[in-house]
């Protein structure tokens, strides 16, 4: 059966669709269908792996394509005007990678919103209000089903909506971006009373044997991911993971956002049943103490050149750094020796493989698959 994982934080920039398209390719690499979904108004995961860069060029797409994209596969639903009223397998598009697939996004997509708030605030589940509520589940999981997916990944909107509310829900895993800062402990202690109230105000609308109900159980945080952080070299072996270490800034941070989410986040979520169990997390996960997932530092001089491309960082080559500017990599050395060790962009897309690969996998183990 299908696994639904999300990726939520409703504190915006900390990488969570350069995250849901990185572990959705390394996930299809791995042998695994893959459906990224992208349900963020803003449409990012779709220009990158689409390799659409302006709005001329999303609205291109969607006059060819037509139902490939999130919003017209929906709209019918909410009686929105719309070029298609289908949900087929249709609906999603071809990436770079064989395996991997993406139901692109539309900055209409914010529209449902209020519907979605109505049905959730009304006193009753009257038959049309629980649709809008199912919707989203509806159309994902008959999508996976027709294009036998094994694994969807959707990028959430950085908001306490109600169609997030929705979107996360009825997933059955979640992993929570973050960066390691002061705004993103603020984020993870605002999630321990979101995600509760989220969990008892759906309850509701799971009644019911219809393809509207939402999933019987809640979804389950398999943890969070430290993004967007500086590291430094230290004088460890090339081979030991612990020979770059993130700077003294994060590293306060992320202390302090380990200890919430294991003192609050993780508590408040245990009582929903809306966490992995933590042995299980010790036994899969490697990397760090629960419930840190990964460690993916700031990769800055790859980023633009993967965007640019519509491929992960890991899969650059050193001829791709001519793409931005006549100097490969805007002028950083592809490979060198210095004190002793190796460094340069080809290192760093080594370090990149080795954490989205190590990523991928546990995820993998941790859901069953």
């Amino acid at each position: 059966m299908t696994k639904i994982i999300s990726l939520f934080n409703h504190k915006g920039g900390v990488s969570k669709t350069t995250t849901a398209y990185h572990l959705g390719w390394k996930m299809a690499s791995l042998g695994k269908r893959v459906l990224i979904v992208d349900a963020d108004p803003q449409c990012n995961l779709t220009g990158l792996a689409l390799g659409i860069d302006d709005y001329d060029g999303l609205f291109a797409f969607y006059d060819s394509k037509q139902n490939t994209d999130i919003f017209n596969s929906l709209a019918s639903e909410f009686a929105l005007e719309t070029n298609t009223a289908s949900i087929s397998g249709s609906s999603v598009a071809k990436t770079k990678n064989s395996n991997l697939f993406i139901l692109a996004g539309n900055i209409r997509f914010s529209e449902i919103d209020i519907q979605i708030a109505t049905a959730l605030t009304s006193s009753g589940t009257i038959p049309v209000l629980k649709r809008f509520v199912g919707a989203i589940n509806n159309l994902i999981r008959k999508i996976a089903e027709q294009g036998r997916f094994d694994i969807v990944i959707v990028d959430m909107s950085p908001s306490v909506s109600a169609t997030n509310q929705c979107i996360l829900m009825s997933s059955d895993y979640f992993i929570v971006p973050i960066s390691p800062d002061f705004y993103c402990y603020q984020a993870i202690d605002s999630l321990s009373n979101v995600l509760p109230r989220w969990s008892k105000d759906i309850a509701r609308f799971r009644e019911g044997n219809d393809s509207y109900a939402l999933p019987k159980n809640n979804p389950k945080m398999l943890g969070f991911i430290s993004q967007n952080y500086r590291v430094y070299t230290t004088d460890a072996k090339e081979d030991d993971d612990n020979s770059k270490t993130m700077a003294k800034a994060y590293s306060k941070w992320l202390d302090k956002i380990k200890d919430i989410t294991n003192n609050k986040l993780a508590p408040s979520l245990n009582k929903e049943k809306m966490i992995v169990n933590e042995e299980i997390f010790k036994q899969t996960v490697k990397f760090d103490v629960p419930y840190h997932l990964a460690g993916v530092q700031n990769f800055n001089t790859l980023i633009p050149v993967s965007q640019k491309l519509s491929k992960p960082i890991y899969e650059l080559v050193q001829a791709d750094g001519n793409v931005i500017s006549k100097s490969a990599w805007g002028g950083a050395v592809w490979e060198k020796e210095q004190n002793g060790k190796k460094v340069g962009v080809k290192i760093n897309i080594e370090e990149a493989n080795k954490v989205y690969t190590n990523l991928a996998e546990s995820v993998l183990k941790m859901i069953g698959e």
